[in-house]
């Protein structure tokens, strides 16, 4: 019995902690375009917002949701479903992730369809 019960334990899937929360800007690039793109983090929860002035960026194709990290990987999970010309640039799915101290890096897709996003968590000086 006891033997029965560890191993039901052992498959269990356990995530890997958020992301620190905050402010993260920088720039998604896309099929030889680079795009500013920010998105704050609240524990499982992100929404991209607008630049206010860049030039290329991502709006309207801007989403928010939940997020959920395991292992090496970021799976983005939107509630809202912008209408934009281009689709293949909304955060959706999964994507590998790096994180290195308040950088974050994650991409998908390959050759063409390559997106990666390098972001980093802006930190208040007081």
């Amino acid at each position: 019995m006891i033997f029965s019960c560890s191993l039901i334990l052992t498959n269990c899937t356990k995530l890997d902690s958020p992301l620190t929360n905050g402010y993260y800007s920088g720039s998604l690039s896309f099929q030889g375009q680079v795009y500013f793109d920010a998105i704050s983090f609240n524990e499982n929860t992100y929404k991209e917002v607008p630049s206010g002035g860049a030039l290329n960026q991502k709006f309207p194709c801007l989403t928010e949701g939940t997020y959920k990290i395991k292992r090496n990987k970021i799976t983005y999970i939107p509630s809202n479903s912008p209408n934009c010309s281009c689709s293949d640039i909304i955060l959706t799915g999964d994507y590998e992730l790096i994180q290195d101290n308040n950088k974050i890096i994650f991409q998908k897709g390959t050759g063409q369809d390559l997106q990666i996003y390098s972001l980093t968590r802006n930190i208040d000086k007081k």
